[in-house]
């Protein structure tokens, strides 16, 4: 498959797991609304880190 299109399905796919944890995780964390949008930050982070090196790893 092409590493470009494998690059913009990763990413579109990132960024809805990020707009449901958006809505999610504030709902979970009703305290703290601050620390769930933090979270969900470093979820969407961790998500594009390891999809983009695991694209870069079978593409090599």
């Amino acid at each position: 498959m092409d590493p470009r299109l494998l690059d913009v399905i990763t990413g579109v796919g990132s960024l809805l797991v990020f707009i449901a944890m958006l809505i999610v995780l504030p709902s979970m964390i009703p305290g703290s609304l601050g620390i769930a949008y933090i979270l969900a930050l470093i979820i969407f982070m961790v998500l594009m880190s390891g999809a983009g090196y695991i694209i870069n790893d079978k593409i090599t």
